[in-house]
């Protein structure tokens, strides 16, 4: 009864002072590139990073140097596989909008979860009893979408340091109230059994967290071995099954013509030009000596002995590549479709890659006309591609 009183009383004062005086966090940079990290090695094991605050990477320009960046190469170096770490969040992000990603993230291509809850709902003043419900919530729908074999870390809400500007009483407060956001996690952790609460404590002997690349390998250190730990049980109790992709016919005919793959791939295209609102899409794979289009939604004839050209020039790394205008672009503007056929100017892709990390395709848009590409659409695009792996991944 006095929390809630003394919650009610407080709130209004903290969200009066952080409207009129100065706040370091709304200042304070973060990472502008893809909201990825990865340790490159084979068999990489696939993380999802999801949550405000630490997950955003707050305080440095890139991700490498983030939660996920570091957490990638932690976890490579005691695995000895490599690791892709995919990165949601936003800096308002609630428990509840944590909840509505869990139901639409794709977690049954993710060998580990790690969750940053509780930065959005600190200064909010969640009571115990609605941070109760909505952390079970988040827990519930892991174990349901998950298929009850995704073992989620939560790592805890770190003390409010100076780069939130409060009085010291106030302060006291939002600390004590963290303290108590926290305990209901690990209590809610450790009853279930299959999840992991991991403190967010400080390091170097220091009172208050500093938004900076130390603290974020500091809590990537002590979340890796748990993670690692967790990866090694499930693959000594049930081995992953970890198809390869089959050579160019074979998997043609083997894997693309099931009926699911063919439907899922058709809808992937179709959702990616709708998305980016171009002219055409398509999903393509290829091996040394074969390229070949798994669905297309295009202008114009593009013709598959054209594609291996097109593909080995564009795709010299994995991840995102785009082509504003092709015809500025001496490697492709004498290329078939550029100059004739479907005449495209803009080319964006994602690629691809089969279990062991090679690039084996990729989705794309392309229009008829030049124009830029949006970075901040990079992750609907690779969500495409990694629904295409999820696709013949599981077959």
């Amino acid at each position: 009864m006095f929390r809630s009183f003394a919650t009610l009383l407080v709130w209004p004062i903290v969200t009066l002072w952080l409207a009129l005086y100065p706040q370091r966090w709304r200042h304070v940079v973060v990472p502008s590139d893809d909201a990825r990290a990865e340790a490159i090695g084979p068999d990489p094991d696939r993380v999802l990073l999801v949550g405000p605050g630490k997950s955003s990477g707050f305080g440095v320009h890139t991700h490498e140097l983030g939660l996920g960046g570091h957490l990638a190469r932690e976890l490579s170096a005691l695995t000895g596989r490599g690791c892709s770490v995919d990165i949601v969040s936003e800096p308002t992000m609630s428990t509840i909008d944590i909840g509505a990603v869990i139901e639409w993230a794709s977690l049954d291509r993710f060998d580990a979860l790690v969750l940053t809850m509780g930065g959005g709902d600190v200064l909010r003043f969640r009571s115990l009893f609605s941070w109760r419900r909505d952390v079970t919530a988040v827990l519930d729908s892991i174990a349901a979408h998950g298929c009850g074999a995704l073992h989620p870390f939560i790592l805890g809400i770190a003390p409010v340091g100076d780069v939130v500007s409060l009085p010291a009483p106030l302060l006291v407060i939002v600390n004590r109230n963290i303290e108590h956001l926290n305990a209901i996690s690990a209590q809610l952790c450790s009853a279930r059994g299959n999840a992991t609460f991991v403190p967010a404590t400080t390091h170097d002997g220091r009172a208050s967290v500093r938004l900076e690349s130390s603290t974020y390998a500091h809590w990537a250190h002590e979340l890796a071995p748990l993670i690692a730990e967790q990866l090694s049980s499930v693959a000594l109790g049930s081995p992953p099954h970890r198809p390869v992709l089959l050579d160019s016919r074979a998997f043609e005919n083997a894997i693309l013509t099931i009926p699911a793959v063919s439907e899922s791939l058709t809808s992937i295209v179709d959702s990616a030009r709708a998305l980016f609102d171009t002219a055409g899409a398509a999903v393509t794979f290829h091996d040394e000596q074969t390229h070949w289009f798994a669905s297309t939604s295009r202008l114009g004839e593009m013709r598959r002995e054209d594609a291996g050209a097109f593909c080995n020039r564009a795709f010299t790394a994995p991840g995102l590549v785009v082509l504003e205008d092709l015809v500025k672009d001496e490697r492709f503007a004498d290329h078939p479709w550029v100059v004739s056929g479907p005449r495209i100017r803009f080319y964006a892709g994602y690629s691809i890659a089969a279990p062991n990390g090679d690039t084996v395709g990729a989705v794309c848009v392309f229009d008829t006309a030049p124009r830029r590409f949006d970075l901040s659409h990079e992750t609907l695009l690779r969500e495409l591609a990694r629904r295409a792996e999820t696709a013949i991944h599981h077959q």
